[in-house]
């Protein structure tokens, strides 16, 4: 009768069950060393999984898992507490909404003027901002409306890195182009294509 063929596990498979470095050197014995078949320069290190399964039912490694769920535990209420402050910001901060209201040639003026001196800041002198089509100006105006006229960039600043941003941005991205509608009636059809719901 044929011996059964011995296995074996590697590190990474290790790690995923919950492994750690100084568990591995503790609780494990020293690993079979073989040449590593993605990177001939490199080894690849193997434990019998007769051992690993061994060693799992070991008080140390229990506790570890014990300490790990724990853990992850207490983090995922933490993320879920930083969501909710982070929902209670977003909605005092669609509230607070506000845009300042010129005259709408003059804002298309400055949005034009604006984009115009970035060309030259950016070293593209030969584009001209006064020669692009009628939709690329409200473009460039909704833009320029969000980022001068509204407290838009200063949220994004306060919020930067906090938990909960991803899905805060795009609804408070919304709210301010819904507003900029309002306060802007020529700009509707641009805000709609620039929040999607053109």
């Amino acid at each position: 009768m044929n011996k059964e063929k011995e296995k074996y596990i590697t590190k990474s498979t290790l790690k995923e069950r919950g492994w750690t470095e100084k568990l591995i050197h503790e609780l494990l014995p020293p690993p079979k060393e073989c040449r590593n078949p993605y990177y001939s320069r490199m080894s690849m290190y193997l434990w019998k999984e007769k051992d690993v399964i061994e060693a799992e039912k070991k008080q140390e490694f229990t506790d570890h898992l014990e300490k790990r769920a724990k853990y992850k535990e207490r983090a995922a209420t933490a993320v879920h507490t930083k969501k909710e402050k982070m929902k209670a910001v977003l909605a005092k901060a669609i509230e607070e909404i506000e845009v300042t209201e010129l005259d709408y040639e003059e804002v298309v003026e400055r949005a034009i003027r604006a984009k115009q001196n970035w060309y030259d800041m950016t070293g593209q002198y030969e584009r001209s901002a006064y020669g692009a089509d009628s939709r690329t100006v409200q473009r460039w105006t909704v833009n320029y409306i969000r980022h001068k006229l509204t407290k838009y960039d200063a949220f994004l600043y306060s919020a930067k890195g906090k938990t909960g941003i991803s899905f805060a941005y795009p609804i408070y991205r919304k709210a301010v182009l819904e507003k900029i509608s309002d306060v802007y009636p020529y700009l509707c059809e641009e805000c709609g294509r620039q929040s999607g719901t053109e």
